[in-house]
């Protein structure tokens, strides 16, 4: 089955829902003993959620309620696309939907199920540095909790690394935060509301801080890092070499890769040699045709795309590309050539190599008249 037929109703699991009068400290208190990021709350026809990060904002859980803190969200059908469920993961922002028949909710799809499809396909091979998000915000060692939190509400993020020196320290989540704040993990009690001398809000990040991070380096493959995010039950892994920090991994970034709205074109673009699963193919469609509509601006009138794909494999699951580009306009033919291990990678360094030679190109006049374009074999 492709990837674009795959359905919501195959990843179905089990969801945590709550009364919409209930306090938010119970809510905290399911959330802690299940480890989970939400709950789902119905209030009529429509479904509200109450995540770690919304629980960041109230003051006193156990006198709110949570129909106060809810935010409401679209549902899903069993049968709803399993890449519309994950682009609206990643534009909201969450790691769960809730999925609806009869005006009931059966459960939901978690991004972890996701995660686990993607580890296992052949994404899996692409390196972690092209999916992470590079030079995140971080906090030095002796700053406030209050000011994590504070942060975290206004850029809509859940984990800040804790650098100092230089170097990995720790990382703080929101999680972190929201449990480090409860007396009594069964709901009833929460410090913010009750006289305290030393304010948990007031403690150095380092305090409440996970000492011991999760990290790979920029060129672990994808399903490693995912396969330890997964085991280690981690929402989260930064990226470092020697313990300086270059990115962070999160399940929304594995949700952006295989939910990118298909970019279009406006002249014929095809593709021979698409990898036979269904995630490895999607992806290299998505960013050929992107690598195609990057380059446009560029080139004189195009008239059609092509790209040509062959696989040779040395006897493990592991296969090695060889990819052609070839983009016919109205004054000549570009033709660019390279190869590797990774799809995607690949089509990233053709567009890099194809953009600096038209710059070239733009700097020494263009090519003199009746001169063709020729092909460019790249990085060998």
């Amino acid at each position: 089955m492709g990837l674009r037929e795959k359905i919501v109703g195959d990843f179905l699991s089990e969801c945590l829902m709550i009364e919409p009068s209930a306090p938010v400290s119970r809510a905290i208190g399911l959330m802690k003993s299940s480890n989970s990021y939400e709950v789902f709350a119905q209030i009529g026809n429509r479904i509200g959620i109450l995540t770690i990060r919304d629980i960041l904002r109230v003051k006193t859980p156990s006198t709110t309620k949570v129909e106060s803190a809810l935010n409401f969200i679209p549902s899903l059908s069993p049968d709803t696309g399993l890449l519309k469920a994950a682009k609206l993961m990643a534009d909201y922002r969450l790691r769960a939907l809730p999925i609806v028949r009869n005006n009931e909710v059966i459960g939901k799809v978690d991004i972890r199920s996701i995660v686990g499809e993607i580890k296992n396909s052949a994404l899996g091979e692409i390196r972690v540095s092209k999916i992470m998000s590079p030079s995140p915000i971080t906090l030095s060692v002796g700053e406030k909790v209050s000011k994590a939190r504070g942060i975290m509400l206004r850029r809509r993020i859940d984990h800040l690394p804790v650098i100092e020196g230089g170097r990995v320290s720790g990382v703080v989540t929101s999680s972190q935060i929201v449990f480090s704040l409860i007396t009594d993990f069964g709901g009833e009690k929460y410090v913010s509301g009750m006289p305290s001398k030393i304010s948990p809000l007031s403690q150095p990040v380092e305090a409440i801080m996970m000492r011991s991070p999760l990290k790979f380096e920029p060129q672990t493959p994808i399903k490693d890092v995912a396969e330890s995010m997964l085991t280690q039950h981690s929402s989260y892994s930064l990226i470092a070499i020697n313990e300086e920090l270059q990115g962070i991994v999160t399940y929304r970034d594995f949700a952006k890769l295989i939910s990118a709205e298909e970019p279009k074109a406006s002249f014929p673009i095809y593709i021979v040699g698409l990898p036979e699963d269904p995630f490895e193919a999607e992806a290299a469609k998505i960013k050929f045709t992107r690598l195609i509509n990057s380059v446009s601006r560029f080139l004189p009138p195009i008239i059609e795309a092509r790209s040509i794909i062959k696989a040779s494999s040395s006897g493990g699951r592991r296969k090695r590309y060889e990819v052609k580009v070839t983009i016919v306009t109205a004054r000549g033919t570009y033709s660019y050539s390279s190869s590797g291990w990774d799809l995607p990678s690949i089509y990233d360094e053709i567009v890099s190599s194809m953009k600096k030679v038209m710059v070239m190109e733009k700097r020494s006049g263009g090519k003199s008249r009746g001169q063709q374009p020729t092909e460019t074999n790249l990085w060998q």
